[in-house]
């Protein structure tokens, strides 16, 4: 398989219940099952009907000597191409699951808008670091409230103490985030064909869902 083929099957993918709220986002692969077993229809965006595989082929597919995208990603099945679905609806779940943010770096980067809580400083995944308030080797524990991204150099500069006894001081105080568990790809694209299923506010609760740190 291609990248470029591997990238459009992993695309990020819409879900919504059968109430028509957004519930997560799943890779286009993890929906085909869904629709060919009749488990799910894929949305269009513009007419909100429900369709199936064979229904969006015969609406959104074209010869694949069409040289044009029109705005849209495609995939290449034997001689069309067909415009890649971007919304699917399940048939019965009609449930918004609750899901608790996974304490992991990556969460922790996007909470504290990648910037050291000491210094404010930017910081990425590469030049920032975990950092526990009350240290780990004096009974800190790893939890939201205790745990916040700084700089390598304020990290070691602190050690074992606390901010108090290193002559820091937090931004803010830190708290568990409470995002919707929409956004499991971080930083993901925002699809054109989501605007009337995702409301505005919702494109900044970005969580990614990857192993939890170590306690």
């Amino acid at each position: 398989m291609t990248s470029q083929a591997s990238n459009i099957i992993n695309s990020p993918t819409l879900v919504l219940n059968k109430n028509l709220d957004a519930i997560c986002v799943a890779p286009f692969k993890d929906t085909l099952n869904k629709v060919f077993s009749s488990r799910a229809k894929y949305v269009d965006n513009e007419t909100f009907q429900h369709l199936s595989w064979e229904e969006w082929f015969d609406l959104f597919s074209i010869p694949v000597e069409d040289e044009g995208d029109y705005g849209y990603k495609w995939i290449h099945v034997n001689r069309f191409k067909v415009r890649l679905p971007r919304i699917v609806v399940l048939s019965e779940y009609n449930k918004i699951p609750h899901t608790r943010v996974r304490l992991t770096r990556r969460n922790l980067l996007i909470r504290d808008a990648f910037k050291c809580q000491y210094t404010g400083e930017r910081v990425t995944s590469r030049t920032g670091t975990t950092d526990h308030i009350v240290p780990k080797c004096r009974g800190g524990k790893t939890v939201w409230d205790n745990v916040v991204i700084s700089t390598f150099k304020v990290n070691v500069k602190k050690g074992g103490r606390t901010p108090t006894e290193a002559g820091l001081k937090l931004l803010k105080v830190p708290k568990e985030p409470h995002w919707s568990p929409l956004f499991s790809y971080a930083q993901m694209e925002k699809p054109e064909e989501w605007k009337n299923f995702v409301r505005p506010e919702q494109w900044d609760e970005i969580g990614y869902w990857d192993g939890e740190l170590e306690s």
